[in-house]
């Protein structure tokens, strides 16, 4: 159990540290890489694939997957393919989402997030949440994050995230309960945790310009 002494404790070896090398917590490339893991399991994939590209069963590579506004690459087909088409799954739409928020198109985003069957996934709760939230509607990613951890309680990337909206509010409380809750799920330092404890420390010093 992480304490509210321990807790303070790591806030102000994070601002002493220096502010300087606060990265802003941007959408996890590899949480949205790792959307519907079993078929990378089932299909023996261990490739990571760079920004822009996807894994290709046919040609056991990395292939160019940019496919332009309104087009949306079929891991199926191996193709592009209109956003509005029937034959995306849902791994496609929420890869190609990801794209999107990674590159601050959230609004671009969240039709393709909407159009997911799976609406009880967490990882796309957690993603809608994310873009609503950087559109400035930070009540309702609130809600998003909460419908997310509803499903799964343990995931703490979705904690990290709440307790940044919640900062936006200038409710640093409610942000470091998120704190306490990501320390108890980790069992140990982690990404999400230290993320979240340099995001307080940046709001409670009063820096400015940055990008949660």
């Amino acid at each position: 159990m992480t304490t509210p002494t321990r807790i303070s404790a790591l806030l102000a070896f994070a601002v002493a540290f220096t502010l300087a090398q606060i990265a802003p917590p941007a959408m996890a490339v590899e949480e949205m890489r790792q959307f519907n893991k079993d078929d990378d399991v089932k299909t023996g994939k261990t490739k990571a694939c760079p920004k822009g590209e996807r894994y290709s069963e046919r040609k056991r590579d990395c292939v160019k997957t940019s496919c332009g506004t309104g087009r949306v690459w079929s891991s199926g087909a191996e193709a592009c393919l209109d956003a509005n088409s029937a034959a995306l799954s849902d791994k496609d739409l929420y890869l190609a989402a990801g794209d999107l928020v990674l590159d601050a198109h959230y609004a671009d985003a969240l039709p393709l997030l909407f159009r997911i069957k799976d609406q009880n996934n967490p990882q796309v709760l957690n993603l809608i949440g994310y873009s609503t939230r950087k559109l400035g509607d930070v009540d309702k990613g609130i809600e998003y994050y909460r419908q997310a951890l509803a499903i799964d309680p343990n995931y703490t990337k979705a904690r990290q995230y709440l307790g940044e909206a919640y900062l936006l509010k200038d409710d640093v409380v409610k942000a470091k309960e998120q704190l306490m809750e990501i320390a108890d799920r980790c069992g140990g330092p982690c990404d999400d945790y230290e993320l979240l404890v340099k995001a307080i420390a940046a709001h409670v010093s009063g820096e400015e310009n940055v990008d949660w």
